[in-house]
């Protein structure tokens, strides 16, 4: 899950909710169902912030954490979940915005 926000303090704003919401909405048939959720979920936001699940911030926070992770996986692609939750529209088209052209552009 990522968020770009115009800093991080903004990015934060709109991920912290988004992500309550999501979490809310994923674990609602393990308890309907009686089922423990995954023991590797996080179940706060600040949670899946430090472990990685989350990567929220200003474009260049988010380059920064973006980068670690595919240079720690070996990877040479990117797979980003950029709407969930209750996040507003806007702000997933403007992290696949800022995706694209303060992040991906600057890879090269």
């Amino acid at each position: 899950m990522v968020v770009v926000g115009r800093c991080d303090t903004h990015a934060y704003s709109l991920a912290a909710p988004a992500y309550e919401r999501w979490l809310k909405s994923f674990q609602f048939l393990y308890e309907l169902n009686a089922i423990p959720t995954p023991p590797n979920l996080p179940l706060t936001f600040d949670a899946a912030v430090e472990s990685e699940l989350c990567v929220v911030g200003s474009a260049e926070s988010v380059r920064k954490a973006l980068l670690g992770q595919l240079e720690e996986a070996g990877a040479n692609y990117l797979l980003c979940q950029l709407a969930f939750g209750n996040l507003p529209l806007d702000a997933s088209l403007y992290t696949a915005t800022t995706i694209q052209s303060e992040i991906m552009a600057r890879l090269g």
